[in-house]
């Protein structure tokens, strides 16, 4: 074969698959015959890429695409001539001037498309094609109503539950087992699992009140505020300070005040409201209660040393997230796409906390704030003007417009209720509390006393009577003058508190940058307030809003049930998914308000349901078939347990869990000698505990909810960790004093009791007894081999996934 006969077979081979190649590297194109799917192939793209800005939310220029009539009307497609079809021309422009969408990418070749194609076909559409719904109408945007109760159940839970049950002809699972149940709802109230004689109290109990009163004990338990404050500091993000080496630039320090008031709280049953007040604004509210003070650490755990901007803009993501389920943050730079937010509303929520910065209050016996003190917010700058970042970029300000602080109208028609407030004297001047006076004056008064003492002793060194005090006197003489005059000014500041130097304040300002000026650093305190926090607050936890109580009451469900009835616990928006148990949400968010906000109003009603009690086994084959994932709850879901509840779990079983309660943070280094509870240790972004990282601790960046990773780390953790490996030997010690002589199938029975709450089947007791007598062959020759044989046994039931599973 010559060399150009050869090159014609490759031209032609070449040619043939031409066309495959180019309808795969460029997909543009639709022949007639590929009848275009309205519903599937156009409008999902008009949808994400266009609604925004030509939907229910906007209509930029007059027009909407949300239904083949609007464009019509509108002049956006002309049916057949995709040439005359401005929508066509405009996704297709090379020109960026004139292509849409006008932001983020192009439209990809193909949805060009199927587009131009739909339009050739004569841009046919389902008969049933209707327009965008008026955004606030979204369910989560209408103030919750309550519903009617389905008959049937005393509990209105399992009525609203089993209405869903009956719709989709599911049948519910049998009752859990009275172990399992009992396990479930301690680790569940309080994070910790039943002793052995807990369990066995339950058991012998045969009253019909037996399991309602175990809910009462553990709600009025002290670590039931511990168990449900973590919770609740995952959403809230709790992070104790990090930066540099010793330089601060994240939270603060001392924001553990903030932590302990929230377990108070919780313990208390403050209700949520009031929560939302004083942890928004008690600075305002409660401007010289200490103890209340301490909430307004939610406000500083977001500050950002090198950036005001990013400092703030968590603020508004965290606050709108947290309390309102809604994305705040996606309306930064232009306005949001689902919801209807408009850019400038990001901008007035910024107002809201505009005038506040950071200051650490003294406490009584403490003059030093590196030691501790009450990190608490404070307006600062009252008259800081709010900017309006163009595109999001704080480069590049629109310094003609104005912002005033306010929340989207949607939500509140009425705007914000805004009253200066006028503070006490003692707020603004904290040293005029006879308290933190005394605190700054007795270091003080013993420096001079000690000066003294010192120069008395120098004065003593002299020659002969010579009236001239020796070299060695003359610094101590310096250290006399120096602090008398530090208690002048002590006694002068205490006439006139304004005139005080900063560290007789009886507060310290945090910086507001790291370029602050030392004159605005000397600034004292004002004594007015904005008045902005406190109306942002009382809106929020108002019977009107109509999202606070439905997302708290979600967060709850999900820490009960083990999914929320809203999917998204963040995202309340038209984005998010619509709940599996309307009615039921609604139900619950006006049981909360109506029940003075109390969380443990909610508890009761939820553990005490026989939804909750039903077991977490998928024996009902048909509703495996029907609900394999079980949305409408007609089995309960199984729990992997959070990191601090597996650790706490191991001492607290071991009989060594100390439940000393609040405090300083335990430091890294000294949290795998210590015997406290977990959420009492070190934790920022910067150092976390290794332990709780293996088992997916909270992200103190985003936590709003854990989550469960299977990796194999978890079970070396839990054989090969120093702690695993102590607790282990000591519940083997403790089960041995306890039972003697007793033979290995009533150890293993045992074992079983203490480590999982439950007693082995027949298959797993076989299995133990045979891995024991394997083990004392293997251990014959060394001291106590028995008792080593079944510390392996408990080792072994640590490593049961049954230990870090709520079942």
């Amino acid at each position: 074969m010559t060399a150009a006969c050869g090159f014609a077979i490759i031209l032609d081979y070449t040619m043939r698959l031409l066309p495959l190649w180019l309808a795969v590297l460029f997909p543009t194109t639709a022949t007639a015959a590929d009848t275009v799917d309205y519903r599937k192939d156009i409008k999902p793209v008009l949808q994400e890429r266009c609604y925004a800005c030509h939907g229910s939310l906007a209509q930029k220029a007059k027009l909407r695409v949300d239904s083949a009539a609007n464009m019509l009307k509108g002049g956006a497609i002309v049916p057949g001539k995709p040439g005359e079809s401005e929508l066509i021309l405009r996704v297709a422009s090379a020109n960026d001037e004139t292509r849409m969408p006008p932001e983020g990418h192009p439209l990809k070749p193909e949805q060009i498309a199927k587009l131009k194609a739909w339009v050739e076909q004569g841009a046919k559409v389902p008969a049933d094609d209707t327009q965008e719904p008026d955004p606030r109408d979204h369910w989560s945007f209408r103030t919750p109503v309550r519903p009617p109760v389905p008959k049937g159940s005393a509990n209105p839970i399992d009525a609203f539950v089993a209405l869903e049950w009956a719709r989709r002809g599911l049948t519910p699972a049998p009752p859990a087992d009275k172990r399992v149940l009992l396990r479930r709802v301690y680790i569940d109230l309080i994070g910790l699992p039943p002793t052995v004689e807990q369990m066995e109290a339950f058991l012998k109990d045969t009253s019909p009140q037996a399991y309602e009163k175990v809910v009462d004990q553990l709600l009025a338990s002290p670590q039931y505020g511990e168990r449900w404050g973590r919770h609740f500091l995952d959403i809230w993000r709790y992070s104790d300070w990090w930066g540099l080496g010793a330089e601060l630039r994240n939270s603060q320090k001392h924001i553990w005040h903030w932590r302990d008031w929230v377990v108070e709280s919780f313990n208390a049953d403050l209700g949520y409201d009031e929560m939302i007040r004083q942890m928004l604004a008690a600075d305002e509210l409660y401007p010289t209660d200490p103890q209340k003070l301490r909430a307004t650490g939610y406000l500083a755990r977001s500050y950002f040393l090198f950036n005001r901007t990013s400092w703030l803009d968590e603020v508004i993501e965290h606050t709108g997230k947290g309390f309102l389920g809604l994305t705040f943050n996606c309306a930064k730079c232009h306005d949001h796409k689902y919801d209807p937010i408009k850019q400038t509303d990001f901008y007035q929520f910024r107002a809201i906390f505009e005038p506040y910065q950071l200051r650490t209050d003294l406490v009584p016996g403490e003059p030093d704030v590196v030691k501790d003190g009450i990190p608490r917010a404070f307006d600062c700058n009252l008259d800081a003007k709010t900017p309006f970042h163009i595109r999001g970029d704080e480069r590049n300000p629109d310094k003609d417009r104005a912002i005033n602080p306010g929340v989207p109208q949607f939500l509140n028609p009425d705007g914000l209720k805004i009253t200066l407030v006028k503070l006490p004297t003692e707020a603004y001047q904290p040293l005029r509390r006879a308290e933190i006076a005394e605190t700054v004056r007795k270091p003080i008064e013993a420096k001079v006393l000690a000066a003294k003492d010192r120069l008395a002793k120098a004065e003593a060194i002299v020659t002969g009577r010579a009236v001239f005090l020796t070299w060695a006197a003359l610094p101590a003489k310096a250290a006399v003058t120096a602090a008398e005059k530090e208690l002048a000014d002590l006694k002068a500041a205490l006439v006139d508190p304004a005139k005080a130097p900063l560290p007789l304040r009886g507060a310290i300002k945090s910086a507001e940058s790291n370029v602050e000026p030392p004159a605005s650093k000397a600034r004292p305190f004002p004594d007015t307030s904005t008045g902005r926090r406190t109306a942002l607050a009382i809106w929020l936890a108002s019977e009107k809003n109509p999202l606070t109580a439905r997302v708290a009451a979600n967060h709850l469900w999900l820490r009960h049930f083990g999914k929320p009835l809203v999917a998204n616990v963040f995202e309340f928006g038209r984005k998010g998914t619509a709940p599996t148990h309307p009615e039921l949400l609604d139900w619950l968010a006006v049981e909360l308000m109506e029940n003075k906000w109390s969380f443990k109003h909610l508890h009761k009603l939820m553990v005490t349901s026989n939804v909750y009690r039903l077991s977490s086994a998928a024996t009902v084959a048909d509703s495996v078939k029907a609900d394999p994932e079980n949305r409408y709850l007609w089995r309960m879901n199984s729990i992997r347990m959070e990191s601090q509840v597996i650790r706490d779990s191991l001492l607290h079983l071991a009989g060594d869990l100390d439940l000393t309660r609040g405090g300083p943070p335990i430091p890294a280094a000294a949290q795998e000698a210590s015997r406290r509870r977990a959420m009492y240790f070190f934790h920022s972004h910067n150092e976390h505990n290794k332990l709780l990282d293996v088992f997916d601790n909270a992200n103190v960046l985003d936590c709003y909810r854990r989550t469960e990773s299977i990796v194999p780390q978890q079970a070396l953790a839990l054989w090969n960790s120093r702690l695993a490996m102590a607790m282990g030997a000591k519940i083997n010690d403790q089960l041995h004093v306890r039972l003697g002589d007793a033979d290995d199938a009533r150890f293993v029975n045992a074992a079983f009791e203490v480590v999982l709450g439950t007693a082995p089947t027949k298959d797993e007791l076989a299995t133990c007894l045979e891995a024991l007598t394997e083990l004392r062959a293997e251990l014959k020759a060394a001291k106590d081999a028995g008792k080593r044989a079944r510390l392996q046994v408990v080792q072994a039931l640590i490593n049961h996934n049954d230990f870090v599973t709520v079942r």
